[in-house]
């Protein structure tokens, strides 16, 4: 994975983030994409890794189970983490106390962590779906992913 050391700018690698969730067609990027497409960027990584977020929106494979905004933020972690400097120690215990702090703080704010709750669709079905995209739990998702990204922020 190539690295600038520079980054974007926090404000443009949100903006970049949103943009994708609420893409259109091959410009779309899920939930779990849109959280790691930020902290890639915000990082000064190359982007093209959120392929491995592909199947972890709407709660994994869209089974509904935890948001996946909250799996990209982890996994947003671990690539952090993967591409450390040489020699830059990691303190993998305080960083999964600050992920569990941000699992717990969106239950808290949010009222759920599981993607079927907090969309209220069944995304398993393509009726679900498409009920999903044509409700408001569609602009709420992209309030999580902002959310997200502001907490994942705070860590990276």
């Amino acid at each position: 994975m190539t690295k600038d050391t520079s980054g974007a700018p926090r404000e443009v690698a949100m903006a970049e983030a949103l943009a994708g969730y609420q893409g259109k067609g091959a410009d779309h990027r899920n939930c779990a994409q849109s959280v790691l497409y930020f902290s890639l960027r915000s990082l000064g990584h190359d982007p093209g890794s959120i392929v491995a977020a592909r199947y972890l929106g709407g709660g994994v494979v869209r089974l509904g189970h935890l948001c996946g905004v909250l799996l990209g933020a982890a996994l947003a972690l671990g690539f952090r983490d993967l591409n450390a400097e040489d020699g830059e120690e990691v303190d993998a215990a305080a960083v999964t106390a600050q992920m569990q702090s941000i699992v717990h703080d969106f239950e808290a704010e949010f009222g759920a962590t599981d993607c079927r709750t907090l969309t209220g669709h069944d995304l398993t079905t393509r009726d679900g779906y498409r009920a999903f995209k044509a409700s408001d739990a569609s602009p709420r998702c992209a309030r999580y992913v902002e959310w997200t990204c502001e907490r994942v922020a705070e860590i990276i």
